[in-house]
């Protein structure tokens, strides 16, 4: 059985789904559609599910109306054999119950741990020290679909958001094969088990989620601010005394020292801007005030240096 025949219609939103998309294509895998976004740019950048698409002449159907009845109807005309969903909205009942096979989700975490649409973002902010990926049969609960398989993959001590991003996206590439391997021949493979009874879940990054508490340890401040995106910051208000501004951190340093000060406080020592929390000090490295442009390192000391009683909340 050839399974590069199998018909699939590949659907994303997001630049996550990229590297898999390209791989599918360069493997001449039988992409008979691709369902993605009608617009130019998603959340501040291009596009390139729909460029790749294009370029690679895939036949498009826009998400947005994928739950017009004629949409429907095409889907069930094409008779696939997989829906391959990758960073992508919810779908109903009629639509996944459409391929042959199954509609297949690749969800970058180990289910049932972090559910929902941020893991990558909370496995760095609550300093886990492995994540990995899942492929699961949709079903009507969200993320919670019978897993095919899935990969334990080890964080990196201090990464960042963004390359851990790239590095999941990245894996998904080989991971997606693998498991349409996996349904088409109706394999069966070990799955980890994770054996923590304390589900954590990844719920949308809100301003509620990213502002920066200073009465928390300097290590949770920390993996808060590199668990987040350049899109959505970790922040937190400048208070001058004149005004109150809002302020988005995007670097910092932790100096972990006792001491009796407030917390949120700013001193200036050896050119550093040194901010108090638990149990010590974050020297702040690149922030930028709301609708000024970035500082960093010497700009910010020589920025506030002339400024007095300044604190952060």
């Amino acid at each position: 059985m050839n399974i590069k025949k199998k018909k699939i219609i590949f659907m994303s939103n997001g630049i996550f789904g990229i590297p898999t998309l390209k791989y599918l294509i360069k493997k001449k895998f039988n992409i008979c559609y691709v369902i993605t976004s009608k617009k130019n740019i998603i959340n501040n950048k291009k596009n390139y599910i729909k460029f790749i698409s294009k370029k690679k002449k895939k036949k498009l159907i826009y998400s947005e109306y994928i739950d017009n009845k004629n949409i429907i109807k095409k889907l069930n005309n094409i008779n696939p054999d997989i829906l391959l969903l990758i960073s992508f909205k919810i779908i109903k009942k009629e639509i996944w119950k459409i391929p042959k096979y199954c509609s297949i989700n690749i969800h970058p975490s180990l289910l049932p741990q972090y559910k929902g649409s941020c893991p990558i973002n909370w496995v760095i902010i609550n300093n886990e020290k492995i994540t990995g990926l899942t492929s699961f049969i949709i079903d009507d609960k969200i993320d919670e679909g019978k897993i095919i398989l899935q990969k334990k993959i080890k964080i990196k001590k201090n990464i960042k958001y963004k390359k851990l991003y790239k590095l999941l996206s990245n894996k998904t590439k080989k991971f997606t094969i693998k498991t349409i391997k996996n349904i088409i021949f109706k394999k069966k493979k070990k799955i980890y088990i994770n054996n923590n009874k304390t589900i954590k879940l990844a719920p949308k990054i809100n301003n509620y989620y990213s502002k920066i508490d200073f009465n928390k340890n300097i290590k949770n401040i920390y993996n808060k601010i590199r668990g987040l995106s350049i899109q959505k910051p970790a922040w937190c208000y400048l208070n001058t005394k004149k005004k109150i501004l809002l302020i988005n951190i995007y670097k910092i340093k932790i100096i972990k020292i006792k001491h009796n000060y407030n917390y949120g406080k700013i001193f200036f020592i050896n050119k550093k801007v040194l901010i108090t929390a638990k149990n010590g000090y974050i020297n702040l490295l690149n922030f930028q005030i709301l609708n000024k442009k970035k500082n960093k390192n010497i700009e910010i000391y020589n920025n506030l240096i002339n400024k007095k009683d300044l604190f952060l909340f």
